[in-house]
């Protein structure tokens, strides 16, 4: 997949703060420190779009990834599972 213009949309807490763009939306859900983040980053090819750490449960928004204005990459937190 070669992506051109991937951004970061939004970090959300509530639904109201969601995406409205009507775009489609992978969901990457699983444990903590699985990789979630860093598999995003593969997928687009860069570094640090999707931020990424050593210790288990910091992400705790639903992060939401504009992906070339196709579709959206949403990082899920754990307590989403």
């Amino acid at each position: 997949m070669i992506v051109k213009d991937p951004k970061f949309e939004i970090s959300a807490v509530k639904p109201t703060q969601y995406p409205t763009g009507g775009l489609p939306e992978i969901v990457l859900v699983g444990k903590s420190n699985v990789g979630k983040s860093s598999f995003i980053n593969t997928m687009i090819n860069r570094k640090n779009l999707a931020r990424t750490s050593s210790e288990p449960g910091k992400t705790r928004q639903i992060n939401f990834y504009n992906i070339d204005n196709l579709f959206y990459f949403v990082d899920l937190p754990r307590v989403w599972l």
